[in-house]
């Protein structure tokens, strides 16, 4: 029997049909079980709320706060995405213009955001404790945008019945948000801005759906539908002004558009509170913005009645008669009456020649005769024929107090500030910081600690001769000009603080140039010696320091300049280097590659590191988040600059799985532009969880990776090398020539700048140690007559057996003995290429019996992930499960 074909039109239609009827379904369902909650007796206790946690504050003054924590994520802003498979978060909120009700809607990443929004729900909470108001916080993914603003159906009963509008009050959105890369939100939370720029352009959209009663005079008064909005941002001023807090300010612009108003107004604009993370001061500009939003509120459901109620008036036949209310209304309005004159950018009698704050006057009550028209400076201005609408003009709230006062008088000299601020000191000086001075500070490095115990140097000691325990770790500069996304041990540190490419814990400042007050370098330089030795006194009762190694770690021979920030950007670094020489101490000098022009003028110094954090210019700017715009130029320009310098030169690559792990070739490119002398390829150390990074242990590299991958750049350098057209200068030849194990480091260098032939062997013998007596001949002997050069060569020293690649040592010095947590040891020490154990933990081979065990348990692995390799990106955080690994993390207790 042949069926009848359905027309596409007809399908079409009944699929919409189906869809609707199934979203008034549940949008009525939400509704009521949000009305039954409110209305609920049963109390609910309060649990504890994550960044994907609804709480709602009950109608019912008796109730307890009420948690809901299975809400799912949504990752689209599109009708019709309501998960029915979850009721409970379809019922955790209130829809959000349901009137006497106030929604903060958050964005958090690092938990500032979500810490400011539960501080203003608790305090509106209070505030509103006895007026049957709806307080819900929710983070911004938990919505569906287009449901929210565009569905608004109200019970019947409160549109409808006239005693019922004498006890409402318009619904109350407020928006904390932070600022990510380029202005915009993290990702997981990028819907909210994409579903309120849809919205706003779509043209089946009616124009200001959200407004009421649009048009009338005294509308801003009795309009109990309109969303009323507030938007605070955190951002730094550190980057470019124009993305400065962009995402509040954008929702808050988005909103206007739709016809919503302003909850915070101030001489006819609207207020958007933005918190500098630069300044250093965002709790307090959020509290005094949330002072605002507070006293909004209490005028709206009219809080100050009620409490007037509770005075001396409460139960008397002619209440006021005491002349109590008139006193506050003459403390609110002021007696002058200038309040009733409002006028842009003036603030009228009562705002001049006084020194308390002003801001209070900001938020007294619109004239009751003023219609819509008057507001067209800060709401959105909808033009029907098509033509172009009107920005909403807003204003920072850090400018509130500024547009009434009187400017600055001239010739006032401005004093160059401190870098570090003391609740910054506070914070470094917990992480084991010495501040010295205004922008310096020292600190004692793990790895020192270990070789005054007989427990192994660092890598610097097998690549290049250093010796650990006479290591002093210092900066001139705390700022930086990243903001990096991670944090990392930039030196094999382990800090208490979290994440990748820069162990600085957003503790310290950032800026694109030099803006503090000047320390003198040999001040700084003197201090640092003397906090070093101090440190270095108080490792005197550690078990196990060796007293030789003590006595001798008293005098400081090497200064690794990598602590924090960025010490290139210290305007006299080249009296700080020199004034280190002069000490005979050598130095270790590593920049992020944003200042080139810093880089070309630096004099002669023992080793000069560029950070290549990534290989293409969009993985830089998600990994550094950098201030300069054009960071990959500036990165690309630094590394040319190295390919002049005539001293030891390094590239520093550090590897993080899932980030910045693949485009080889883009790391070989970014190489061959400063022909640098040294290549450093390290596994990234992960520290530990935190809000502040998105890093994971499935991040870290093996040793084994670490090494393939430095096979793979040595190919692709090699390839450069090879296609070098004839006539034009050929990259050098590269080979890896030492590792150290323990820190998972690779170390690739120039063959023409480190190798020789043996004569005895035949060989090729490496030397990339130092001379550094020899050194500091050279050295001085530039800083007395400029004019006299000197290269690589003429300071290399040979490099030891024990530390070259491929010895059984691995990169440990033989001298020490290495040291095991808790006597832990490695199960299985030797796996072939599919990762299957091959030797025991006695180095015994793994019998082929077991061996055929452990591979059908990787396989089985391997059919579970569906692959080798599984990649997860959870909330932009990388989760790597690689059933090549499975065996290498195992251990045995001895």
């Amino acid at each position: 029997m042949a069926k009848t074909p359905v027309p596409t039109a007809a399908l079409t239609l009944a699929c919409i049909t189906a869809v609707s009827i199934v979203g008034y379904t549940l949008i009525s369902a939400r509704k009521k079980d949000s009305t039954n909650s409110g209305n609920s007796k049963d109390d609910t206790q309060e649990k504890a709320t994550n960044d994907n946690t609804a709480t709602t504050s009950n109608t019912n003054p008796a109730a307890d706060t009420e948690t809901i924590t299975d809400t799912p994520p949504k990752s689209k802003s599109i009708p019709g995405q309501i998960d029915i498979s979850q009721p409970s978060a379809i019922s955790a909120l209130r829809r959000l213009q349901a009137s006497n009700t106030i929604t903060i809607a958050y964005a958090s990443t690092t938990g500032t955001c979500k810490g400011f929004a539960t501080a203003l729900h608790d305090a509106l909470k209070i505030l509103l404790k006895s007026q049957g108001t709806q307080v819900q916080m929710c983070t911004t993914e938990e919505l569906d945008w287009w449901d929210e603003l565009l569905n608004n159906e109200e019970e019947e009963d409160e549109a409808s019945s006239p005693s019922t509008h004498e006890n409402l009050t318009a619904p109350v959105v407020i928006f904390i948000l932070p600022t990510w890369t380029g202005g915009t939100l993290p990702e997981q939370y990028a819907p909210l801005l994409t579903g309120l720029d849809e919205i706003c352009h779509d043209w089946r959209v009616a124009p200001r759906p959200l407004r009421h009663l649009d048009g009338k005079k005294g509308a801003h008064k009795s309009d109990i539908k309109t969303i009323q909005v507030a938007s605070f941002g955190m951002g730094s001023t550190a980057y470019d002004n124009s993305t400065f807090c962009k995402p509040a300010k954008d929702v808050f612009k988005y909103y206007m558009k739709l016809g919503a108003r302003s909850l915070l107004t101030s001489h006819g604009k609207s207020v958007v509170g933005m918190g500098d993370d630069d300044a250093g001061d965002c709790n307090a500009v959020f509290n005094e913005w949330m002072d605002r939003v507070l006293s909004r509120v209490e005028e709206m459901y009219g809080v100050e009645k009620i409490e007037e109620a509770k005075g001396c008036c409460k139960g008397e036949e002619n209440a006021g008669s005491c002349g109590c209310q008139e006193e506050k209304t003459e403390e609110k309005s002021g007696s002058c009456g200038c309040q009733e004159e409002k006028t842009e950018g003036d603030g009228g009698c009562c705002s001049s020649g006084k020194e308390e704050k002003e801001e209070e006057v900001y938020f007294d009550e619109e004239p009751e005769e003023e219609d819509d028209d008057e507001y067209s400076d800060f709401e959105s201005d909808y033009d029907e024929e098509g033509e172009e609408e009107k920005e909403p003009e807003v204003i920072d709230l850090e400018d509130i107090g500024n547009v009434m006062k009187p400017t600055e008088k001239p010739g006032k000299a401005k004093v160059a500030k401190e870098m570090v601020t003391p609740k910054q000191a506070v914070a470094l000086k917990k992480e084991g910081y010495r501040i010295i001075g205004t922008h310096s500070a020292v600190k004692l490095c793990r790895w020192t600690k270990h070789q005054l115990r007989g427990r192994g140097g660092c890598y610097k000691h097998t690549f290049y001769g250093i010796t650990s325990y006479q290591c002093m770790e210092a900066t001139p500069s705390l700022a930086c000009a990243n903001k990096l996304f991670f944090i990392i041990d930039t030196f094999d540190f382990y800090p208490s603080t979290l994440g990748v490419f820069c162990w600085r814990h957003h503790k310290n400042p950032v800026s694109k140039e030099w803006k503090w007050k000047v320390d003198d370098p040999y001040m700084i330089v003197d201090e640092a010696v003397k906090e070093h030795i101090s440190m270095i006194k108080e490792t005197k009762g550690i078990p196990g320091v060796l007293k030789d190694r003590w006595e001798a770690a008293h005098t400081v021979r090497h200064c690794a300049l990598s602590l924090v920030g960025e010490p290139i950007m210290y305007p006299r670094i080249d009296e700080f280097l020199g004034d280190l020489h002069k000490r005979d101490i050598s130095t270790y000098l590593v920049t992020n590659g944003q200042h080139p022009k810093a880089i070309e003028t630096l004099r002669p110094i023992t080793q000069l590191y560029v950070s290549v954090d990534a290989s293409t210019p969009e993985t830089l700017e998600a990994v550094d988040r950098p201030l300069f715009n054009d960071a990959w130029d500036r990165l690309r320009y630094s590394l040319k600059c190295l390919k002049n310098k005539g001293q030891r030169t390094v590239a520093r690559l550090t590897i993080v799985k899932g980030w910045n792990s693949d485009e080889i070739a883009g790391y070989a490119k970014l190489i061959a532009l400063g022909h640098c002398s040294l290549v450093e390829v390290k596994g990234v150390t992960f520290c530990g969880k935190s809000d502040a990074s998105n890093l994971n242990m499935s991040n870290t590299p093996w040793h084994h990776e670490v090494i393939g991958l430095v096979r793979n750049l040595q190919k692709e350098l090699q390839k450069i090398r090879d296609e070098t057209p004839e006539g034009k200068e050929k990259l050098p030849e590269y080979d890896i020539a030492c590792e150290h194990k323990h820190s998972v480091s690779v170390l690739l260098a120039r063959v023409d700048q480190f190798a020789v032939d043996d004569p005895e062997t035949g060989k090729r013998k490496w030397r990339t140690w130092i001379d550094y007596e020899k050194f500091q001949r050279l050295a001085a002997k530039n800083a007395e007559d400029p004019t006299f050069t000197f290269g690589v060569e003429d300071y290399v020293e040979d490099t030891p057996e024990w530390a070259l690649f491929g010895a059984e040592e691995e990169g440990f010095d033989p001298t020490d003995t290495r040291h095991r947590k808790k006597k832990k040891h490695p199960k299985y020490n030797k796996f072939d290429n599919d990762g299957i154990p091959t030797h025991d933990d006695e180095s015994k081979p793994v019998s082929e019996e077991e061996r055929a065990k452990l591979r059908a348990l990787m396989n089985q692995k391997k059919n579970l992930i569906g692959d080798g390799v599984s990649v997860i990106d959870l909330k932009g955080e990388k989760i790597i499960d690689d059933a090549s690994l499975m065996f290498r993390g195992l251990t045995v207790i001895k």
